[in-house]
């Protein structure tokens, strides 16, 4: 079963979509800089790899018992509406794609920092308060934060990244699942599986508010 995740640091919001999409189509393309020399002709120059483009369509259902996860099931405007606030606010998003198969084992899970660059919201008639919703993003890469230290005449650049101290226990809240409480409290959604394991949670992971779930 597919799942996809989207993780929006910027307003907090770590939201499944109620459906993983039929199919997703990843295009990749290099750099290549076509130069006409005289009394030569074309010649190409070879750059880095390109930015991958994906794309593809999503229901929003108005039914929750539509949706493969209802646990965490919110109604269609919740999500036109993050995705248009994404774009107003100019930031990245993660999408966050697991992939399990029927026992619950996970196959080559996906980690990605993307962009919106745009969407169509299509309704039909006879199916009021369903959207179908077709997604266009582009790969988001940025520059480490880096920082100059001085140190006895010299100067070099370090990466500087913010350090949190490991709870050992993590009380469940609404909307949570493993992979958010994996990424917030360990720093990897990867390790939603640890969580799991420690607690003796089986797939589908069900939670319940108010649970308390060791850590380490």
């Amino acid at each position: 079963m597919y799942r996809f995740i989207i993780d929006y640091e910027y307003r907090s919001i770590t939201a499944e979509l109620p459906l993983a999409p039929e199919k997703m189509i990843t295009k990749l393309g290099g750099k290549t800089t076509v130069i006409d020399l005289v009394n030569y002709g074309e010649i190409s120059i070879l750059k880095d790899i390109g930015l991958r483009n994906i794309s593809f369509r999503i229901l929003l259902p108005k039914d929750e018992n539509v949706g493969t996860n209802s646990v965490y099931f919110h109604e269609p405007l919740y999500f036109l509406s993050l995705f248009r606030n994404i774009m107003a606010d100019k930031k990245p998003l993660r999408l966050i794609i697991l992939r399990d198969l029927p026992d619950g084992t996970s196959i080559f899970n996906g980690d990605i920092n993307l962009s919106i660059d745009g969407y169509t919201v299509t309704e039909n008639g006879g199916e009021e308060g369903d959207f179908y919703v077709d997604l266009n993003f582009k790969e988001y890469r940025s520059l480490d934060l880096v920082k100059a230290v001085v140190s006895d005449g010299s100067v070099f650049e370090e990466t500087v990244r913010e350090t949190k101290e490991t709870a050992e226990t993590y009380t469940v809240v609404s909307g949570d699942c493993l992979w958010n409480i994996a990424k917030a409290e360990l720093g990897n959604g990867e390790l939603y599986t640890q969580i799991a394991e420690l607690n003796g949670l089986s797939y589908p992971y069900t939670l319940s508010v108010g649970q308390a779930l060791r850590l380490g």
